[in-house]
Formats: C-alpha cells, structure tokens, sequence
C-alpha cells in the first residue's frame, strides 16, 4: 500500500468514526429528551424596575388591565402545579431579575422561579448550546436546555393592534420537535376554554411551526430543535381582543386558562 493510499484511507476512517461519534451523540440527546420528566416554563419577557412588565398589554383599561409578563407571574404557578401533581418536574425561569412589584416579587419567590439575571434583557445573545443560533431572549433558552427537559414551554399572550381589536387566530408556535406537543396542547385548549368560557367566535387554535430564526421567537425555538427537545410559544390569547381581556382580567377565569396550559403539556407528557 503507498503513502498516499494510506493517508486516504485514514482520512476516510477519520470522518467515518467523526460521523459515527455525532449520531451516537444524537442518538443520546434524543433518547435524554424523550425519556425526560422534567419541563421548563420560561415567563415571557422581563420586568423593568421603573416601567414594568415589558409584554404586550391591553390597549387601555376598559376591558382590564392585563400585562403579559405581570399575569404568568402570577399565573404560572398554576400550570407548575398542574404538571407537577402529574408527577413531573416543574421549573420556572425569566431572563430578567426579580421584579420590583411586591405582588409579583411574592409569586415568585413562591414558585422558585429562576433568573437568569441577563445582562442587558434586551441584547442578542448567542445560544451556548448551538452558536450558529442568535436571539433576544436566547439565555433563557439557553438556562432551559441545561434543565435536560423534555419540553420547554415559552408563556406568553398575544396582540394584534395597539387599539381594540377582536382578533381569534391563536396558535401556539413550536419547532418541529414539538409538533405533537403544540397539537395537544392546541386540542386541550378547545376543549376547555375557546369558546368554553372565552369568546373566540368558533375559531379553533391553531399550530404554527417556527423555524425561521428572523422571526420572533425563532432561534429560541430552534436552539431546543437542535437539542432534540419540544418546544411552544404560547399565543393563544390576544389582549387587544376585548372578550380575551375581559375573560383574563377575571382571577378564575386566569387560573382556568393557566392551568388549562398545564393539562396539555401533561398529556403529551403522558402519551409520548
């Protein structure tokens, strides 16, 4: 055999046991997502210590005054504790610091939510698990995915005009990973609440698959794409829908589409 033969041949061998390395890496991170029992629920946005909860938020207060990130402080307890009564672990994270509203200071500290203390929560950030990925918001993915999870749900509400605006089209976002787990969370989501309780015109939910990194929400979601883990955005509810405020802005009603979150991502858990 020449020197030249066998340089061939140990580069070909090279790449074949660098192939056969990354699928059994895959193989592993795949098998440690399904077989996982814990979820991460990451709270929308930050809270600024001078202007508040950075979300989206009702036009005004005639219909109530609901913030998306003040309300899943408040609320997203509620769908730890459904998940967890399932038998799953539950952690909350937020990229921002705890906030400086006593109420919500409170709820956290309550629901051990986590901050992840970003430096500027505005900033783009590059993901720590997969580089090429790039977003505001990214560190929070980034906190999930370290958690090892088996889904990762992103809390958040929608609007659709800085006016009032009776707007149905809902849906929860989700990387291709998490199809199955959007779908049940969708079907739940009809079931108990669209039109059982809050007014959406016989729209159902809808499923939307992101794995455009330019659009919002994007990388995040296919940061946990590329880790083999489900992941949704929840954009069910838009606050510039008056009958979706309406229904929000009563403390029940709140608690019954919280833990209505819950139920879904339970039963995917259940029939993965």
């Amino acid at each position: 055999m020449t020197r030249f033969t066998m340089k061939r041949l140990l580069i070909a061998l090279s790449a074949a046991a660098i192939l056969l390395m990354g699928g059994c890496v895959q193989q592993q991170m795949q098998k440690q997502a399904l077989e996982s029992n814990v979820v991460v629920l990451d709270i929308g946005h930050y809270y600024h210590p001078e202007r508040g909860g950075q979300g989206a938020r009702t036009p005004d207060a005639r219909y109530g005054v609901i913030e998306e990130t003040d309300f899943w402080y408040r609320y997203a307890g509620y769908v730890k504790k459904v998940v967890q009564d399932a038998g799953y672990q539950c952690i909350i994270c937020n990229r921002g610091s705890m906030p400086t509203k006593a109420e919500l200071a409170e709820a956290a500290r309550k629901n051990e939510v986590v901050h992840v203390n970003t430096p500027v929560p505005t900033g783009i950030y590059r993901s720590r698990h997969h580089p090429n990925r790039m977003a505001v918001g990214m560190l929070s993915a980034d906190f999930a995915l370290d958690q090892r999870p088996g889904a990762v749900i992103f809390l958040h509400h929608n609007s659709n005009a800085a006016k009032w605006l009776v707007y149905n089209k809902g849906a929860f976002y989700c990387n291709e990973r998490g199809v199955r787990l959007a779908n049940t969370m969708a079907e739940v989501m009809n079931r108990d609440i669209l039109d059982h309780g809050m007014p959406n015109n016989g729209v159902p939910c809808g499923v939307v698959l992101r794995n455009n990194g330019r659009q919002g929400g994007g990388d995040w979601l296919n940061t946990c794409n590329e880790s083999y883990v489900p992941a949704v955005i929840t954009e069910v509810s838009f606050l510039s829908n008056p009958e979706h405020a309406k229904y929000l802005s009563k403390h029940a009603n709140a608690i019954q589409f919280a833990e209505a979150i819950g139920r879904g991502i339970v039963e995917y858990m259940k029939k993965r």
